[in-house]
């Protein structure tokens, strides 16, 4: 370059060689055989849940970083505090914040009964290292990863490269270590968790726990696993002394439906490998200002709601106009799965007509334009969940019917929502 963009003067650029020098291992590499590694020699730190064992993999493999990722005060700090009472073998854990003192953390281990935790306040990752080099730890917790900053990196805490530089050093030390890390990683309004991309490629198990504040109910999702298989789900329930487990969620969903309750219905969702039980509740009443009729939706998308309101009125020839509309689905999971069209429209038909549905059915198929019925996914694994649960029948979509495995529960085959209504309620 010519001319200094800066102060504008002429030939004042020196140059200068690159003085970083290449970084080797000291550490002598040899190649072994694929068939002589022994899986004896990787340990697995148990849980005393089955389910947890599951969803991680055999339990918490040693040499492991897992990013643990979730909205700011979902219960991410919580969960991983109590993972000294969840694991059954006996663990030396280090838990490092970066955003609360040790008197805060001391706190909630104290209303979780947790003992025996070691605790550091540090956002240097250097000085952490120095701690992993003297002292030898099992389990390692980042609290959280944007707050760790590294001083060979200029860039301010939370930016793409500072991030990515702690996360490759606390990468490093875990491997060497042979240490099981976990990252906590908060995640941006879009869902997405925040920080570069590679961080997700740079660890071997990526959790995200999702949930309602108002509901106590968390899900937990498996979104990558080096060591076992994705899309496993666990569900918790939070209460004042830590995470519970839920062995039979559908159960624990539908444990309060009262039957023969006009605008009630139960469907099912699929989140991960796992179908649920869940009911639908929806209410129809006379507008207090016609002209403002009102559509509320509770742990429901409303968007879908006004597209399965207008399919009622232009298909099924149903006026809505002046009728305020809510819909609710009880036990603190948002629902997505499109499978539970068919129920949101029974629930709302239901309550218009103020005629109950029968209690021992379950309803499940997504809803087209046409207002046809349209295939669902995972049937089977819907209906081997109705089935568990005790009901005799289960509503799904024709399309659905040659792919149905044998079953003891009564399959009923619908190709359109006027069909449906017709089985239903005998109109």
């Amino acid at each position: 370059m010519g001319k200094c963009p800066s102060c504008e003067t002429w030939s004042s650029f020196i140059e200068k060689e690159n003085q970083k020098k290449e970084k080797r291992s000291s550490r002598k590499l040899t190649p072994v055989k694929l068939e002589d590694v022994k899986f004896e020699d990787l340990k697995n730190y148990k849980f005393s849940s089955q389910q947890l064992n599951d969803f991680f993999g055999k339990g918490l493999a040693q040499g492991s970083v897992i990013l643990f990722a979730g909205e700011p005060g979902i219960g991410k700090s919580t969960f991983l505090l109590q993972l000294k009472n969840l694991l059954k073998d006996p663990v030396k854990i280090l838990y490092v914040s970066g955003e609360e003192t040790e008197y805060q953390v001391a706190d909630r281990a104290k209303r979780l009964k947790v003992k025996d935790i070691y605790f550091v306040s540090t956002t240097c990752v250097e000085d952490l290292i120095d701690i992993l080099e003297a002292r030898d730890f099992d389990i390692l917790i980042i609290d959280s990863i944007q707050t760790m900053v590294s001083n060979e990196n200029e860039s301010s805490a939370g930016s793409i490269p500072q991030t990515k530089a702690v996360a490759e050093k606390l990468v490093h030390i875990t491997k060497s270590k042979n240490l099981t890390t976990f990252l906590v990683g908060h995640v941006t309004k879009g869902g997405a968790i925040a920080g570069p991309k590679i961080l997700e490629h740079l660890v071997d198990v990526v959790v995200y726990m999702e949930g309602e504040r108002t509901s106590p109910i968390r899900l937990l999702k498996c979104l990558k696993n080096r060591f076992g298989s994705t899309g496993n789900v666990v569900v918790l329930e939070m209460e004042h002394s830590g995470f519970k487990e839920i062995d039979n969620p559908s159960k624990f969903f539908v444990s309060e439906r009262r039957a023969n309750i006009p605008g009630s219905s139960v469907s099912t969702i699929v989140e991960g490998n796992k179908s649920f039980i869940l009911e639908i509740q929806a209410l129809v009443s006379p507008a207090l200002h016609p002209t403002v009729a009102r559509r509320i939706a509770s742990m429901y998308d409303i968007k879908r709601l006004y597209l399965l309101l207008a399919i009622m009125e232009k298909r099924l020839s149903i006026n809505l106009s002046a009728m305020d509309v809510y819909v609710n689905v009880p036990g603190g999971i948002f629902v997505k799965d499109t499978a539970t069209d068919l129920a949101v429209v029974c629930s709302i038909y239901s309550s218009f007509i103020e005629k109950p549905l029968p209690s021992d059915v379950v309803i499940t198929g997504e809803i087209g334009l046409g207002a046809e019925v349209r295939m669902i996914r995972d049937i089977n694994v819907r209906v081997k969940e109705a089935e568990t649960l005790g009901f005799n029948k289960i509503l799904i979509p024709a399309s659905n019917s040659i792919n149905i495995k044998n079953n003891k529960i009564e399959i009923i085959k619908v190709g359109e929502v006027r069909e449906a209504i017709e089985i239903l309620f005998g109109e």
